[in-house]
């Protein structure tokens, strides 16, 4: 069975996207990463941030044969928490090439969830498509979680959990 790792950006560690994994992993214990437990500091070009917990974790990558990214839709884009992990991807480009170079043909999902849109924004996979595409890696695509206002999963509204669980899992 493939490993597969989890990488969740939310501001609330207990709220819809915990929920939406959870729903996800029914069955599986795949390793799962709150960004928000972590300390990851912003990328820049002076690398002053090596300290933090992106390599350690960006170690855990390597690891695993697929990676699924979960995030809300804030603001019709990824999370902050999320967005900060992507630029920090861009050590592995610049002063850890061969941690980066060892990302090549790991599969990655999406997994993303709302409550004011019935599907994904316009453009939302656009950077995790061209991430994967980057770094060699396979995007396998995405699942859509809809949120009723009483933080539900409305799945009249979302894409269906147990194929993108079976795509992910086998």
């Amino acid at each position: 069975m493939s490993r597969v790792l989890i990488i969740v950006g939310s501001s609330r560690l207990a709220g819809n996207t915990s929920h939406s994994v959870t729903e996800l992993s029914k069955g599986y214990d795949p390793e799962v990463i709150h960004l928000g437990e972590h300390n990851i500091g912003y990328f820049d070009y002076s690398y002053k941030n090596q300290g933090d917990d992106f390599l350690r974790l960006s170690q855990k990558m390597l690891l695993a044969n697929k990676i699924v990214f979960a995030t809300p839709v804030y603001w019709y884009a990824m999370s902050a928490e999320l967005k900060t992990f992507f630029d920090r991807l861009s050590d592995l480009l610049d002063i850890r090439k061969e941690e980066g170079r060892k990302l090549k043909d790991k599969d990655v999902y999406l997994i993303a969830n709302g409550k004011t849109d019935i599907e994904l924004p316009e453009g939302f996979e656009v950077p995790f498509k061209r991430t994967a595409d980057y770094f060699d890696m396979n995007y396998q695509g995405k699942c859509f979680l809809k949120f009723s206002e009483l933080d539900k999963i409305d799945y009249t509204h979302s894409d269906d959990i147990n194929a993108f669980r079976e795509k992910v899992f086998t």
